[in-house]
């Protein structure tokens, strides 16, 4: 089973926080959570495995939603975190210019998915992905 390893997002502010558990909210992402000042209404998730640093988007992808296993997840598919009910936006898109599909090298981040939340609650560290 793959688990929930790091939360993490960006405050108001810009700061990058760390938690161990956060609130989300219905039709929503991370509660307080923001991106360039503007708050944010989805959550990233992505699954441990080593970024390579050639990819376009290896320095400027940030995830809040750290798991230490993959979990193939697709866009319009439901799944929980712990006992919430959340539901895949859309998978990562890759850019055609970049030079890990150019040169048809594994990616990690192409199983990363965007993700809202299905109704309020908490999730925590060491939570499971359940499909």
């Amino acid at each position: 089973m793959s688990r929930l390893i790091e939360i993490k997002y960006e405050d108001k502010s810009g700061c990058e926080v760390l938690k161990n558990k956060v609130e989300v909210v219905k039709d929503g992402g991370i509660k307080n959570s923001y991106k360039k000042g503007r708050e944010v209404f989805d959550c990233v998730v992505y699954f441990k495995d080593e970024i390579n640093p050639k990819g376009l988007c290896s320095k400027r992808f940030k995830h809040n939603l750290l798991f230490d296993e993959a979990v193939d997840l697709r866009e319009g598919q439901t799944f929980k975190i712990g006992g919430l009910d959340f539901l895949v936006l859309r998978n990562k898109d890759c850019f055609a210019e970049c030079e890990l599909v150019v040169g048809k090298s594994h990616c990690p981040l192409r199983k990363a998915v965007f993700i809202r939340a299905l109704e309020n609650g908490v999730i925590s560290i060491g939570d499971e992905i359940k499909k």
